[in-house]
Formats: structure tokens, sequence, C-alpha cells
């Protein structure tokens, strides 16, 4: 009795055994594991696949890591041989540097990165510059032509000295803008220099504009025209920027004479420029004239939010202006006055409009009293930016204005005018392609609604988001009382 109690119990055992391993709980959690695995192994697998593929994400705030589409396009139409020299000690490479100098390897054949230790190789950099290399620095060598350039450490950070707390912090990069310019440098065969006017209270170039110009490879110097008999020869742009004191007949004459030679200006004017004669008789020569007073613009589409003087323009189709109307970054012209052609111009002129306002825009002389439209106002549209040429005798000069003297100010080389000026610039460089890349500020974006858009948002906060709150309790309401 006793062994057939036990052979029972083990029978007993043994069915039950069996059973937990074909039972409804068993097979679900068999499928649960066995979907499990697969996924861990996919995941594996995939995560074996980028690797080897060297393929990585930018998953910082503003893409910091990933290269722009001007770099990419420049890095794979270089065909000369160049080497990028990362000069570091081994085991203090900055993350946020190799992370963007490798990808420029990863684009062309023709850019390789080598990394060399200061300490190992202390006289290598000696090959390329004279100044004492800084840990963390680049040097960029072009070993086709020779050429090289030096980028520091400093230069490719942006930082800012707290005296409140006696601490620096980072508040940008420019490891991309640095090394860019680098290889522009190092392949081009351009040298650009840019005269800037003085001693008429000319609006002062800011940092950022400098910096820009300097990315190009376009050296800028100091002109006081009054202490010289003509612009130097090697003069490629002589740059205006918004005089409040006017021009001698003699600096008048020169200026010219320097167009008429096949010279390039570009001038940025104020609405209270209306009065410099001598000034305003350059841009009558070349078949313009300013209007008398600042643009307001009616369109709520072409100016920001509620500002009729901060004016978004349309952006008309030009060399100069193709990357301005490839990219997605408003051109803003603020406190403008208007550019009109004359009636009477030389057969010799040709104009390209590249900025304009509506035809709901207007000019006021006074506006103290109403931004409205009154009668006497002068109607638009105007030009806000334009370019005049004249062809004669087989020599073609170029007269570029802008309507304001904020054109290239710091503030709206944040937006799409630093696409304005790098077009300018490289149209009159004779290269088109050439790029700026702006440095990539760790800090918050502004931004600049459209008047249209503060109205299409507002409509949606406050009825298209009540409404919506409101049909649902009514929805929920009625399913309820039907229950």
């Amino acid at each position: 009795m006793k062994n057939k109690a036990m052979n029972e119990e083990k029978v007993s055992r043994t069915g039950s055994l069996k059973a937990s391993f074909t039972g409804r709980k068993f097979r679900s959690g068999a499928y649960v594991t066995i979907l499990s695995t697969i996924v861990v192994v996919i995941v594996l697998v995939v995560n074996m696949m980028i690797s080897s593929m060297n393929i990585e994400f930018d998953l910082s705030s503003k893409n910091m890591y990933t290269l722009t589409q001007d770099t990419k396009d420049l890095v794979k139409s270089i065909e000369d041989d160049i080497t990028i020299y990362y000069m570091v000690q081994t085991g203090s490479e900055q993350e946020m540097f190799t992370k963007i100098v490798d990808k420029y390897e990863a684009l062309s054949g023709n850019i390789k990165v080598e990394y060399k230790d200061p300490l190992l190789y202390p006289q290598f950099a000696s090959e390329y510059t004279d100044e004492t290399v800084s840990n963390n620095s680049l040097i960029v060598v072009n070993n086709t032509n020779g050429k090289s350039k030096y980028i520091t450490s400093s230069d490719m950070l942006v930082t800012e000295f707290n005296y409140q707390t006696y601490q620096t912090t980072t508040t940008g990069i420019d490891v991309e803008g640095e090394i860019t310019s680098a290889l522009q440098f190092v392949t081009s065969e351009n040298s650009a220099v840019m005269y800037a006017v003085s001693g008429h209270g000319e609006a002062e170039a800011g940092s950022l504009f400098e910096e820009s110009l300097s990315k190009m490879n376009v050296e800028i110097k100091d002109l006081q025209t009054m202490s010289v008999e003509s612009i130097p020869e090697d003069c490629t742009v002589l740059y205006i920027n918004c005089p409040t004191i006017d021009l001698s007949e003699e600096e008048t004459t020169m200026i010219k004479d320097y167009l008429t030679a096949g010279g390039n200006v570009i001038v940025t004017l104020n609405y209270r420029s209306v009065g410099l004669q001598n000034f305003a008789s350059i841009l009558d020569y070349y078949g313009l004239k300013m209007v008398d007073g600042i643009v307001f613009e009616g369109n709520n589409n072409m100016r920001s939010g509620y500002q009729p003087i901060v004016l978004i323009p349309n952006i008309e189709s030009s060399d100069i202006t193709t990357k301005v109307r490839s990219g997605d970054v408003p051109v803003i012209m603020a406190q403008c006055t208007g550019i009109l052609t004359t009636d009477t111009t030389r057969s010799s002129l040709s104009f390209t409009p590249l900025l304009t306002t509506s035809d709901a825009s207007y000019a006021k002389t006074n506006y103290n009293t109403t931004i409205e439209k009154q009668n006497g106002d002068v109607e638009g549209p105007f030009n806000l930016g334009i370019l005049s040429s004249d062809s004669y005798n087989g020599t073609t000069s170029n007269l570029l204005v802008f309507a304001t003297e904020y054109t290239f100010d710091d503030s709206m080389l944040t937006y799409g005018n630093i696409d304005l000026l790098t077009g300018s610039l490289g149209y009159f460089i004779g290269d088109t392609s050439t790029i700026s890349i702006p440095t990539k500020s760790l800090e918050a974006d502004l931004i600049y609604p459209t008047g249209q858009d503060i109205i299409m948002w507002g409509i949606v906060i406050i009825i298209v988001v009540p409404a919506a709150i409101l049909a649902t309790g009514i929805w929920v309401s009625l399913r309820r009382r039907k229950k």
C-alpha cells in the first residue's frame, strides 16, 4: 500500500510538472521570453552594424555636432590633398572637437585627420606656423599647393567671463566655422580686401561682421578717404556704412573714379541720409535715389510682429540672394529708407532688385503722431536692397545699396542677413560658393514672428483650444447620459 501511494504521488508530481510545461501560462511565458530574446538579438545586431559602419546620431541641442550643408558641399568639391592635424596631448582630447573634426575625413577621401602629440613631436608645428601651438589646436594643410592655416583652441570656443562669479563659461562653439574657413583659405587662389570708409560718422562694423569676413578670408582695412588721393589698388570692395556727415567733393570724385574703373562699392543707408548731397550724388550717378522718410510695411506677413518698421522683405532671385532664398531664416531690415530708380538713367546701367517691400508699404516723414498711412505719404513698393551695374567699354562697375545701417549689424547677422553678406561679397570676389559658418550658440535662439503668425497663434490659443475643450466636454456629457 505504501509503495502504491508513493507511486501515485510520483505520477501526480510528474503529471503536474508536465502540465506546468504545457499549460497556458507556460506557453505565454515562453512566448514572451522568446520575443524578448529576439528583440535583444536584433538590438545587438543593429548596434554592431551601426558601430561597424561608423554611423552616429546627433542628439545635442541645435545639432551642435552636425556639419551644415554648406560645409558638406564645400568638402565634397575639394580635389586637393588635405591633412587636418589635431595637435593634442594623448588623453586630453576635447570631445566636442573630435566629434566634428572626424566628420571632415568621413566626407571626403581627399581629407585625412592625423592626431599629433606636441610633446612627442615638439618641432612638427614649426613647419607650418611661427606661433606657439596650444593644446587642442588644429593645423589645416593643403599638401597640393603647400598652403596652411593654424587654428588655436581659443578660436574654436566662445567664452564669457562673469565678473560676479569670476568664472569663465562657454557660450558657443565654432569648430566647424574655423575649419571650413581654413579649408577655403588653403584651397582658394583668390585674396580679397575690403576697405571700410571712415571719417564721416559711419556706423562701426561689429565683431560678428569682422568675424564673418575673416571666415571668408576677406581682410578688412580702415580707409580715411579725406587723407588719400585715390582708392588703394588692392581694394576688392569699398564699404560705406551709413555716413552721417557728407563727403567732400574731392572724396565723391575719387569714389566715382574708382567705380568707373571697375570698382565695387557696398553702401548702407539711413532714413536721415537724404540731406547728404555729395553722398546722394554717387547714388544718383548709378540711377538710384532715396525716399524721404522711414518705410512702414502694411502687410502683416512682411513685418516682425506688430512692428511695422521691422521688415521681412521679399527676396528676389539673383546670384547674390541664392543662399538667402534657399535658407529657412528670414532677412530682417529695420528702420529703412526706401530706394527707387531715377527716371533718367544711362543706357549702360542695369538694375537687379534684391530685397523689396509689398504694395502695401509706405514711407512717412512724420510718424510721431501716427503710424497709420495718411495722405501725402509716399506709396510703395520700395527696394530695400538693389544692385546697380554699369557696363561701358568692356568695364563693369557695381554699386550695391541696402536701405538700413542695420543690414549687417551684429544683431541681424544671426538671421538670414549673414547669407546676404556672404552672397554679396562672394559675388564681388568672383566666387559665389564662398561661405561663412556662424558660431553655434549654446544659448536660446530668438525668433521674429510676423504679424500674421501672432494673429494665427492668437486664434489657436484663444478660440480653437477652448472650443476643442468645450466640444470634448459636451461629447463626454452626452455619452454619459446615454448610459
